[in-house]
């Protein structure tokens, strides 16, 4: 087991955490131990020993009902699904207006290099040489419901992004 990007970013997106809300694709380590797990019934990242409340794939749609949740947050899961807004409208489609959703995720060639210098092993599923803050943005702009887009870039290569849905 190692430590989980989620710990790495849980103190700058706790105030961002209101009601009720899920994590997805969280690996064992909820970024908030009320909020509904939901991961892949058998995933490959293990980081922790949260209950997987909701087993289920998102490219195959999650069994919860539209605008359900106040807060959807994901930690570097988008980044491994070559199409990135099946995933995002899946998002979308559970949270509720006024609700949260935070996104974590690398900048990968930051992420290469960092895995380079640090002999950690990369990991392959990550689906876009491109995946950074820009790649992110530019999906986002391709909807008209956000609102207060707030984005950071964490060394050595995380990168985070909050935003309101409007409606």
């Amino acid at each position: 087991m190692y430590k989980s990007e989620t710990s790495k970013v849980r103190h700058i997106v706790k105030p961002y955490l209101i009601g009720k809300g899920i994590d997805i694709g969280f690996g064992g380590d909820k970024v908030d131990k009320s909020f509904d797990g939901c991961d892949l019934p058998k995933g490959y990242a293990v980081t922790g020993n949260d209950k997987n409340d909701i087993p289920a794939d998102i490219t195959k749609g999650l069994p919860i009902a539209d605008e359900t949740y106040d807060t959807v947050y994901s930690s570097h899961l988008i980044e491994d699904f070559q199409d990135t807004r099946i995933i995002l409208v899946e998002m979308l489609r559970i949270l509720k207006p006024g609700g949260n959703l935070i996104l974590v995720f690398p900048d990968e060639q930051k992420y290469k290099t960092h895995c380079i210098n640090t002999n950690q092993p990369y990991n392959h599923h990550h689906k876009h040489a491109d995946m950074c803050m820009d790649f992110m943005a530019i999906l986002f702009f391709n909807f008209d419901n956000w609102d207060a887009l707030i984005y950071e870039e964490l060394a050595p290569y995380n990168c985070i992004i909050m935003a309101t849905k409007t409606k």
